[in-house]
């Protein structure tokens, strides 16, 4: 991997482009338990162990072809959805072309950090990953920069898709075990109580919280859970998680937390 820079004397690096780089992917872990994948599109899983996973588990082989992965849209009106994990479909279609967009990665020892840039709508985008030293908690921090001389109104939809149960469930009554989830909406985020455990251990009361939480500033937020599975339909056909309108939402377990910024 001859495009690899370091750039100081603890193995952190950068890389241009690092979705065209085939199964690059980072651990993310802290002492208390919680341990992570995560690719420079964001995608990979989130558990402390076999029993306990937040995010839908991935192998070496589907973890960066599963669309339901971590993301975060910018919606301004006029153009389309932007993702700035470079998800979309447009963005997707322009990675095998000269219009691909120019993104970086940073990252080091349990951390890493995707830097995109809209040359369309004058952004650039960063996110950072990572998981605190002492909690089971990951953190997404994302940033947004305007480029131009303009004030630009955009809205921003943070969307992570909650598993929250068994590996075992990936196979086994997966959709049985959906059905057991309990959903609450907070002020802030949205929380995911299955009502038992359903796996080869047997049937077993659940007491387990799965969550995700944002925050936003000073900006007017909302909670909005929807499915997964029913994500979003376009002329009645289900999505294939490109969110060519992401304005549309259905039903719950998917965490969406929007908000509207001028930058």
């Amino acid at each position: 991997m001859k495009h690899i820079k370091f750039i100081d004397n603890h193995g952190s690096f950068c890389v241009n482009r690092p979705e065209n780089t085939s199964y690059l992917y980072f651990p993310l872990a802290s002492e208390a338990g919680l341990k992570s994948s995560v690719t420079p599109v964001l995608g990979g899983d989130s558990k402390i162990d076999q029993d306990t996973f937040l995010l839908e588990p991935v192998s070496s082989e589907n973890l960066h072809n599963n669309r339901s992965s971590r993301n975060f849209w910018i919606v301004k009106e006029g153009h389309i959805p932007y993702s700035v994990t470079g998800s979309s479909a447009q963005q997707e279609a322009d990675r095998f072309t000269d219009r691909q967009e120019d993104s970086e990665l940073t990252a080091g020892f349990m951390w890493q950090t995707l830097k995109r840039t809209s040359r369309e709508l004058g952004l650039i985008s960063t996110v950072t990953s990572f998981i605190p030293k002492s909690d089971n908690v990951e953190i997404m921090y994302v940033t947004v920069e305007n480029q131009t001389d303009t004030v630009q109104k955009f809205t921003a939809y943070g969307a992570i898709p909650v598993y929250g149960r068994s590996a075992d469930n990936i196979r086994d009554h997966r959709n049985v075990t959906s059905m057991l989830h309990r959903i609450e909406t907070t002020e802030h985020g949205i929380n995911v109580c299955p009502t038992m455990s359903f796996d080869e251990r047997g049937h077993q009361p659940n007491h387990k919280i799965y969550y995700v939480n944002g925050c936003s500033g000073k900006v007017d937020h909302r909670v909005v859970p929807v499915d997964a599975a029913v994500f979003l339909f376009r002329k009645g056909r289900k999505s294939d998680f490109l969110l060519s309108d992401c304005r549309r939402f259905y039903r719950r377990r998917w965490y969406l937390y929007t908000s509207t910024h001028s930058i």
